[in-house]
């Protein structure tokens, strides 16, 4: 069994409230005892019983992140930043997915309450009135990135902004045809109100903000499951030229493939351009264009606001945006 504080006292003669102090780093001890008292737990390999002194403390140093999967490149490259961040703050991560599953999502987060977590950051799949309630009434701070919450601070870029300067960007690279590419819109449940799909909704609106107001600007939004297949064809019977602006990286590799497969050329044949410049573009040719969120900094910042909603030196309910960029590419 690992030494204990006590057993340290013993050995040291001291009081274990010496040894606490020594071992915290507090002062009101002599440079000797404290010599001793460090030397004596490194002999024995003392550990310290983090859930007591959490207990003590009033703070268990450890948040709950809770995301859709980890299969996305997105949400695994968040994690590490955030796990990165809250580890030079001393706290520790408990990663939890959710499978796009509202009561998993519910169950996570009760999961997480029990082990007396000091905050949340979650990109959460439900939204409305009760989720947001159930969720305050965990009392414990949060932060989402991605999708959004009224009355929760969120962490993010500027998504309507952003597809607007995207589809701005494509239609002065010559397209005046532009199809919106976001799969997850048309999955049942996603258009009834039961889940959170902020963050795509936005893309697309900011999309149909630029395409609308501009006229003579051919514009379809495609959520078809075989979204590739219905590309080509789109491809295939159009005069114009068509560029595809996909709401991640993710559709926008997945719609590369297809058309390769397909003998269908870009950008010679059809545009195609990303969101989120995922870090594994940097071993695909033709390089993609898309639009590059800084998800480390979004992960850092993310840990920065819990970190001062746990201390209490922000107020829950704020939104804070980090730039983003267009990155040209290949595939325009």
């Amino acid at each position: 069994m690992p030494i204990t504080t006590k057993q340290i006292a013993e050995i040291c003669h001291v009081s274990r409230g010496t040894v606490d102090r020594a071992l915290n780093g507090r002062a009101g001890i002599s440079s000797k005892t404290r010599e001793l008292i460090e030397e004596t737990a490194r002999k024995y390999n003392y550990r310290p019983h983090l859930l007591a002194s959490s207990l003590s403390r009033g703070k268990s140093m450890s948040i709950g992140v809770v995301f859709f999967d980890l299969k996305n490149r997105f949400f695994s490259q968040m994690s590490n930043a955030i796990s990165l961040a809250a580890r030079s703050r001393g706290y520790f991560t408990y990663i939890a997915v959710t499978e796009k599953d509202i009561e998993s999502e519910k169950q996570i987060l009760h999961n997480l309450a029990s082990r007396r977590v000091d905050g949340l950051i979650m990109l959460p799949i439900t939204q409305g009135k009760d989720f947001i309630r159930e969720l305050k009434e965990l009392e414990i701070p949060v932060v989402t990135v991605g999708n959004q919450l009224p009355g929760i601070h969120h962490v993010s870029i500027d998504e309507f902004r952003a597809a607007y300067d995207s589809a701005h960007y494509i239609s002065s690279a010559g397209y005046r045809r532009i199809c919106f590419v976001c799969p997850p819109l048309r999955k049942k449940g996603f258009l009834d109100g039961r889940y959170n799909l902020t963050s795509q909704e936005q893309r697309v609106q900011g999309f149909l903000a630029y395409t609308k107001k501009n006229s003579g600007m051919k514009y379809k939004v495609l959520t078809e499951k075989d979204f590739g297949a219905a590309a080509a064809e789109m491809i295939r019977k159009s005069k114009e030229k068509t560029a595809f602006f996909c709401s991640s990286d993710i559709y926008a590799l997945d719609l590369l493939k297809y058309l390769g497969d397909h003998l269908i050329s870009v950008p010679e044949d059809a545009g195609i351009m990303g969101f989120d410049n995922l870090d594994i573009l940097t071993y695909i040719k033709p390089r993609l264009a898309t639009v590059s969120v800084s998800i480390d900094e979004v992960g850092k910042k993310a840990m920065e606001t819990l970190v001062d909603l746990i201390s209490g030196a922000k107020k829950p309910g704020h939104t804070c945006y980090v730039p983003y960029q267009i990155c040209p590419g290949e595939t325009l």
